[in-house]
């Protein structure tokens, strides 16, 4: 491409070297200059190489990430921070991850009860009073780590159990070495929102975050003071940045007069990659519904999972709008969630221009589109990343979102984005852009 690069400019200094016969005067005396107009289309093609540079780059980043994730050993060793071994991360026979032979049930405390059984063992109940829900988490004995084992051992808690799933963040690893132009970006509202996000750490020191306004809450205790899984930052600050952080050095918070409130549920898996539990998940979930934000941003991915849809359809129960990334898992993929629940509203990723993200899910359960590609971000470590995935279009969406229900209804606010979005692909709603392009 750097030939083809150098070819335009010069081109473009060519045709631009003839200013006796670039100026004429328009049928009524204003000067009409045609070598503004070249350099301002000049620039533009310049502009579009360089970020069609970066979109590349930042799709082989999430290619290498999907490999790392792909290639992870079948039973993988979780640690705290102190060293200790927490639990082991497997895959089940679906291909997603889960922690070993951990389980999860819901019910009054009499159903919990039900648990009291030999092969069986408690590991912690919890009362989410966010989520009006009782939960415990329970070992199970080899011979018992099925769902139809434990359905036919408790038919009366079939509907209300299943496993601790392991589920990831959706966005490529950050590269500070390559950074696409930073447009100054603009508010999108000044009103004091109140906003949540369940992601990894924010690092509230970094310069973007200045003026923003976050609380944060880490979720990654293990029971009886065994200790607490290793916390990370990469993807949770991407996101909030996308959310609360000043987009440039000029340039404005989407939400600058907004609280974000994050839930830190990711722990770190390898040097580049990091997972979240459901049990982590849920309590995560619950402190954000006592915070009473007008949305929740979900920038991550995983199985479906009775106990997950049960907290989805509560928060939604509750006039909490609920946004999250469809995945990054490829046009043939199945299906990912929680983006997947009717309840929650889909978002896929595209370039500045909407073209769209080549990972990017499809299915019925995509609402809207979002720049997500080659997005510049705050990095942990100091500077701007470059990042692409459907987790950093989602809060975009979250972000408009925010705005609109702002003292109004949800519902209301959605329809308001469904008349703004600009309709791509198929005429109306499609499967691969949704109701449309949303260019916030």
């Amino acid at each position: 491409m750097k030939p083809l690069f150098k070819l335009s400019i010069l081109s473009a200094v060519v045709m631009c070297w003839a200013p006796l016969s670039a100026t004429a005067l328009t049928a009524d005396g204003l000067i009409n200059n045609p070598v503004s107009g070249i350099n301002r289309q000049v620039e533009r093609n310049a502009e579009r190489l360089v970020e069609r540079a970066a979109t590349r780059r930042a799709e082989q980043q999430a290619e290498n990430l999907r490999s790392a994730l792909k290639s992870l050993p079948d039973s993988l060793p979780v640690y705290t921070v102190s060293g200790q071994k927490a639990f082991n991360e497997v895959v089940q026979e679906d291909g997603f991850r889960a922690a070993e032979r951990q389980w999860l049930v819901t019910g009054t405390p009499e159903d919990i009860n039900r648990l009291d059984h030999p092969g069986i063992t408690a590991l912690e109940r919890t009362t989410l009073s966010g989520l009006g829900m009782i939960v415990a988490r329970f070992r199970v004995r080899p011979d018992l780590d099925s769902y139809e084992s434990l359905r036919k051992l408790l038919p009366e808690l079939a509907d209300s159990l299943d496993r601790n799933h392991v589920y990831s963040p959706r966005t490529g690893p950050s590269d500070s070495s390559e950074v696409p132009a930073v447009r100054s970006g603009v508010s999108l509202c000044e009103e004091p929102v109140k906003i949540g996000m369940i992601d990894t750490s924010v690092a509230t020191e970094h310069p973007a975050f200045g003026a923003a306004r976050i609380v944060e809450q880490r979720f990654l205790s293990l029971e009886g003071s065994r200790g607490e899984l290793a916390p990370v930052k990469q993807h949770g600050t991407a996101v909030a940045g996308q959310l609360v952080g000043r987009q440039g050095s000029e340039g404005e918070a989407r939400l600058p007069g907004a609280t974000l409130f994050n839930a830190s549920v990711f722990y770190s898996r390898t040097d580049n990659l990091s997972g979240a539990t459901l049990v982590h998940l849920l309590k995560g979930l619950d402190w954000l519904a006592t915070q009473e934000p007008s949305v929740i941003n979900i920038s991550l991915t995983g199985a479906d999972n009775r106990l997950l849809e049960a907290a989805v359809r509560r928060l939604a129960n509750q006039g909490t709008l609920l946004v999250a990334a469809v995945g990054n898992e490829g046009p043939a993929a199945s299906p990912l969630f929680p983006a997947a629940y009717s309840e929650v509203i889909g978002v896929t990723a595209t370039s500045r221009t909407g073209e769209l993200y080549r990972w990017a899910s499809r299915g019925e359960h995509v609402m809207f589109a979002a720049h997500g590609v080659a997005v510049s971000v705050p990095d942990p470590e100091g500077g701007l990343a470059t990042e692409s995935g459907t987790s950093l279009a989602a809060p975009v969406v979250a972000a408009a979102l925010a705005c609109e229900a702002n003292g109004s209804n949800p519902q209301k606010a959605v329809e308001v984005l469904i008349d703004q979005a600009r309709d791509l692909g198929e005429p109306g709603r499609d499967s691969i852009f949704g109701f449309g392009f949303l260019p916030y």
